[in-house]
């Protein structure tokens, strides 16, 4: 029985003498990739100075040592625009727990997030070729 009964042509059908052709398709790392992976490496290193600040500052380090002033000095312009947030809880030995070093960690990382969610969902294509 013929599958075409009117003979007209059918594009889907491989039409005498042609080969036979392969559909492929292929998901390709998009920019979108390389830039979430930078942003979360940057993250990462912001997130790491600023735990070690509130470490730091828990343990009462000397902020005259180098390594203690080196720490504050790149942190201080990260964490103040969230300073006097809340009040900073200090205790008799000089110990300090910064709230604001806290917030900056989460709006930090929520920011980040949301760029790499942006810039996947911007970045997000898929191609298919035929062979």
């Amino acid at each position: 029985m013929n599958p075409n009964p009117y003979n007209q042509y059918d594009p889907a059908q491989p039409q005498p003498g042609t080969p036979p052709r392969e559909v492929v398709q292929t998901e390709g790392a998009s920019p979108a990739f390389s830039i979430g992976w930078i942003i979360y490496v940057i993250l990462g290193i912001v997130v790491a100075l600023i735990v070690l600040r509130v470490v730091l500052k828990a343990l009462a380090a000397n902020a005259g040592a180098s390594f203690t002033s080196f720490v504050y000095g790149i942190t201080n312009p990260l964490v103040a625009p969230f300073q006097g947030i809340f009040s900073t809880p200090h205790t008799g030995n000089g110990s300090v727990f910064e709230l604001s070093s806290v917030v900056a960690i989460i709006v930090y990382a929520l920011i980040a997030w949301a760029i790499v969610r942006l810039a996947s969902l911007a970045g997000r294509r898929r191609t298919t070729s035929a062979y």
